[in-house]
């Protein structure tokens, strides 16, 4: 009987060694967890007292910038510029010194500068502490178009630069499909011309190989299957055909200059190079 009683209060006591433990356990986990909440919120505390201190500083920073005259533009300076002066860019560009230097819009410089015709890109830079860079690439006129007694010169992109009564110096581009009387500065050809642009560029890249761009006083693009060049100097004309093979084209015209020199005529490259011969026809008379 001693022996029951003596094992049901172990068996007590052992339950209650097992509760205090598992007690102790959860204290101290709750301790823990209670610790890591505090390294927390301390760890939040600490990071949106630097994020504070950060904006406070930058706020600091953009005030001084905008209220101290010391970032105000004391000097324009413009580079890249021929045919424009840089009297003439700045005041496109309406900058005026003692503006803030941070105050001005890249982007609306840019657009202003732009208005002008004969500038393509531009490159706006900030020169600290008071200085601002305009870098500008100009467009050069390569040919030109006739508009009753007046010229339309552009670039090779089609950009139209100027009208003027100026004979051009560069090779005049008869046969155009756009509507020279709405033409204006800054406005392009239509679509059609484009296009028939891009094989213009390749005549004249393939003439300047064999020496003979300053020939070429006018191209005829009006039949994109027959391209006409004008020799006025050497008073002939080629038919180039539709643009393909220029290279053997451009020597074939060549070697006729040289052998036909000082006669007027014609030069027919137009032909399939397979399977017919090239010729000059000479002007009667």
């Amino acid at each position: 009987m001693k022996k029951t009683v003596t094992d049901k209060t172990r068996q007590k006591n052992s339950k209650k060694a097992v509760k205090s433990t598992a007690s102790r356990k959860e204290y101290k986990q709750s301790k823990k967890q209670d610790i890591q909440i505090e390294q927390t919120s301390s760890n939040m505390y600490g990071i949106l007292t630097k994020v504070l201190l950060t904006i406070v500083l930058m706020l600091v920073a953009i005030v001084f910038i905008f209220v101290s005259g010391a970032f105000n533009i004391s000097e324009i300076i413009v580079e890249g510029n021929s045919k424009i002066s840089d009297e003439q860019i700045i005041s496109f560009s309406e900058i005026e010194k003692g503006t803030n230097l941070f105050a001005i819009s890249k982007k609306e410089i840019i657009g202003k500068i732009k208005e002008n015709s004969y500038v393509g890109d531009i490159q706006v830079k900030r020169c600290l502490p008071d200085k601002i860079k305009l870098v500008i690439e100009e467009r050069e006129p390569e040919f030109a178009l006739q508009l009753a007694n007046s010229f339309v010169y552009m670039n090779r992109q089609g950009y139209i630069l100027e009208i003027s009564n100026n004979e051009p110096t560069v090779p005049l581009i008869l046969g155009c499909t756009t509507d020279l009387s709405n033409v204006k500065e800054n406005h392009r050809l239509d679509e059609t011309d484009l296009q028939k642009m891009n094989m213009v560029i390749k005549i004249m890249e393939m003439a300047k190989n064999q020496e003979m761009q300053n020939l070429i006083t006018k191209i005829d693009i009006s039949h994109e299957k027959n391209y006409t060049i004008y020799l006025d100097a050497e008073r002939k004309i080629a038919y180039l055909g539709d643009g393909t093979d220029l290279n053997t084209r451009f020597l074939y015209i060549k070697a006729i200059l040289k052998e036909q020199q000082g006669k007027a005529g014609e030069i027919f490259v137009n032909v399939d190079l397979n399977s017919e011969y090239v010729y000059f026809a000479e002007e009667n008379g």
